[in-house]
């Protein structure tokens, strides 16, 4: 919430220097492997769960993946001729806020799809209904109501209840009687037995545009899930439940944790099912031997396809059936639908069905599906920008770590380096290393470090940029560099421990002069914060620089003076025990020093006034600054990226991966001056008049143009032709970005429309 009072001299500097609305999206071209990537800034994936949906009501079926670490949902455009996928934020503000599973389908048959997810936030362990609504051009969600209440409900007993699914399982919601009408199988409370619940409307007359549900079946199917493998218990009679129900057993009660894909199959009109468990790697492919109105799963394949490689990923599979392409069969998406201790690299599997009409054989086509088009370093990216190579262009580096070791689970962290290979007000990154420094092998020396937290800074005075990172277990890693600016960064052997600082865990720093004497301080956040006699005081510690010119020399004690562990009196809006995991990026603005800061719930703070902190409170701006929300564990930095004397926003999160913004808080200093020529592309830029354009490609070959504004959204798609037309004298006056893509290539370019 935005605070309401303010002084009448912070706000007139507000107006002055800060907004404090929504943060615009900054488009920058990222090369990998010597392509650009389209899906750069998206921010990564290691949960994602997958639906489709027409966005742009073109009759090409589009994409939107959520993703269960954070709560984060993204929409993606098909471009038909070529089947790329190209990211568009515009549709983002209209979805509600969803969280722990999402499924899309149109369940009134009314042509717009509508939004099935959680009701978890309301404290209750079900389903909540959106209805979707498109209008000249507008789409809208509004949250249905069943026989008042926000979720879904059925009658037991005599008394209405919520219809139960568990906060980390995925039903399956479907048409499973095939009457027209949406039903949903799910996993009883106990996680053994499958339980049917059958939409009423198409009984009662009401068509498919209405969700009255029963239960039809509490053991649909007729299967037991096993409790000491992937597998499940198949039952030999179709009207008895296997083992519990049949041989006067006890069925014991399992975790919960469970996902549903109901699919046909083998194309002979009843539902199979795909079903992944938190326990278990794989996807268990349940045949259905009976017909739609009853189920009774006769075969089964536990290592499913048994055709091909088998779904395999370390941790709790769930499966989408989602249209990738153009032709007539669905495709398959096996991924991660964990929070925690997963792959989180190559998180999402796909598969191809190969079979042509008559039955769905799938074939495995790629690993890592969308995250090699996309800046994912695995978990917990932390960015810092700084002129690594001399160039005077700002680089980016982000620290990052991910699981390798599938059986035990070890952490792989290092640091990956994007160099700025553009020119000073259009940047070009380009990875050139995922083991800058080589730290990933320091990392894993006992007791391991990860969580790199990189901060770059002059910390001796001495003119030179030096680094410092933090880790896990709460230490710094310092590199002294002893090149000057405009010079490539050399640094001397890496000290750890740093000055014998510790703050505990999961130290974040920043490396600043905060008291004016010229020698760099160090302000650190860390994971659960600090108290002193009058209980919690902050989530992040100051040590003064205490050495001369040339040499830094610090304190290692948090809690004597000048050093403090109340640094600002920064506190989150967290309950006492949860992690905070604060993150300080401090900006030098012409007024004095900014703060703003990640936080373990995924906005940003921003703060004033930050000279203050050592002996007291700093001033909060803005608890949800621009209303930016990139998930878990947000970690910002900033840097004017372009030239223009404005800060750019770099945000990491708990999926490895990056977010860019656009703000405008101004600079302090303007660093970053010398311009570097980009390479020969395969095409010409033509500007025709002050807000049209023509592309041609060489070598009489084609391509698609895509044009997006600066916010990210799409304005114009032109199919694959060997000469495209811009003509932008539609929209306004501003700076547009015009994307060209070629085969496997990526080309960007940035125009300025006038009058």
């Amino acid at each position: 919430m935005k605070r309401t009072a303010i002084q009448l001299q912070m706000m007139l500097w507000l107006l002055m220097a800060t907004h404090l609305g929504a943060q615009e999206r900054m488009q920058v071209p990222v090369s990998v492997d010597g392509l650009e990537i389209e899906l750069d800034w998206i921010g990564g994936f290691n949960a994602p769960q997958f639906s489709n949906i027409d966005l742009n009501r073109d009759g090409v079926t589009d994409l939107i993946s959520f993703d269960r670490q954070g709560d984060i949902l993204r929409t993606y455009i098909r471009m038909p001729a070529s089947g790329r996928w190209v990211k568009d934020w515009s549709y983002l503000p209209v979805f509600p806020k969803l969280v722990d599973w999402v499924v899309i389908i149109d369940y009134d048959k009314d042509g717009v799809e509508d939004i099935f997810t959680s009701s978890s936030a309301l404290g209750v362990a079900g389903i909540i209904v959106y209805k979707g609504a498109y209008s000249n051009g507008n789409w809208s969600f509004t949250k249905l109501l069943d026989r008042g209440k926000e979720y879904l409900q059925i009658n037991s007993g005599g008394d209405l209840t919520n219809l139960y699914v568990a906060w980390d399982d995925i039903p399956a919601v479907t048409d499973v009687d095939r009457d027209g009408d949406v039903d949903i199988l799910v996993f009883e409370p106990g996680g053994s037995t499958i339980t049917y619940f059958d939409n009423r409307s198409a009984e009662s007359g009401w068509g498919s545009d209405s969700l009255r549900y029963s239960i039809e079946d509490i053991c649909w199917g007729k299967i037991l899930e096993n409790q000491f493998n992937e597998s499940v218990y198949l039952s030999d009679d179709p009207d008895m439940c296997s083992d519990g129900f049949t041989g006067g057993g006890e069925i014991l009660p399992r975790h919960a944790g469970s996902t549903i894909l109901a699919l046909d199959m083998d194309q002979d009109g009843d539902k199979d099912a795909l079903v992944g468990d938190i326990s278990s790697r794989r996807l268990v492919y349940l045949h259905n031997g009976l017909t739609a109105d009853e189920a009774w799963i006769t075969e089964q394949d536990s290592h499913f396809p048994i055709t091909d490689t088998s779904i395999d990923l370390p941790y709790f599979a769930a499966g989408y059936s989602v249209q990738l392409d153009d032709d007539a069969e669905p495709e398959l998406l096996a991924a991660i639908n964990s929070r925690s201790l997963t792959e989180d690299k190559q998180s999402v599997w796909r598969y191809d069905d190969d079979a042509g009409a008559g039955s769905l054989n799938y074939k495995l086509t790629e690993k890592g599906y969308f995250q090699k088009d996309m800046i994912d370093g695995g978990s917990h990216s932390r960015p810092a920008v700084a002129d690594i190579n001399g160039d005077g262009l700002p680089d980016v580096v982000m620290g990052v770590f991910h699981y390798a070791e599938e059986e035990t689970y070890t952490r792989f962290p290092s640091l990956w380096l994007f160099e700025n290979q553009g020119t000073p007000t259009q940047p070009y990154f380009v990875k050139t290393s995922e083991d800058y420094l080589d730290l990933s092998q320091f990392g894993i020396v006992q007791p391991y470090k990860f969580e790199y937290s990189p901060a770059f800074g002059d910390i001796d005075g001495n003119g030179t940029i030096d680094l410092i990172v933090g880790e896990t277990n709460g230490k710094l890693i310092f590199f002294k560099n002893t090149n000057l600016p405009g010079q490539p960064m050399n640094f001397e052997p890496l000290v750890y421990p740093y000055m014998n600082i510790n703050i505990g865990v999961s130290s974040t720093p920043q490396i600043t002069d905060i008291n004016g004497d010229g020698l760099g301080d160090l302000v650190i956040g860390e994971r659960t914060g600090n108290a002193d006699n009058n209980g919690r005081c902050s989530n992040m510690n100051y040590f003064e620089n205490i050495g001369q010119v040339g040499t830094a020399l610090f304190n290692g004690d948090a809690t004597v003076a000048p050093n403090t562990q109340c640094f600002g009196r920064v506190l989150f809006d967290i309950p006492v025990g949860l992690p905070h995991y604060s993150t300080p990026s401090i900006l030098r603005t012409p007024d004095g020093l900014m703060l703003l800061t990640g936080s373990d719930e995924g906005n940003l703070l921003l703060y004033d006034n930050v000279e203050n902190g050592k002996t007291g409170a700093i001033t909060l701006l803005d608890d949800q600054y621009g209303s930016i929300d990139v998930g878990n564990r947000s970690a910002p930095a900033l840097a004017d990226l372009n030239a223009d004397g404005l800060y750019d926003l770099i945000a990491g999160n708990q999926r490895g991966g990056l977010e860019l913004f656009s703000t405008e808080i101004h600079v302090g200093t303007t660093s970053f001056e010398n311009p570097l020529v980009t390479n020969d592309k395969p095409y010409t830029l033509l500007t025709i008049s002050c807000n049209s354009w023509q592309v041609t490609w060489k070598d009489g070959k084609s391509g698609e143009v895509v044009v997006y504004d600066m916010q990210g959204r799409v304005l114009e798609n032109f199919p694959s032709a060997s000469t495209h037309t811009i003509d932008l004298g539609n929209y306004p006056v501003a700076m547009y970005m015009i994307q060209m893509l070629q085969e496997k290539q990526v080309f960007t370019e940035k125009v300025v429309s006038s009058e």
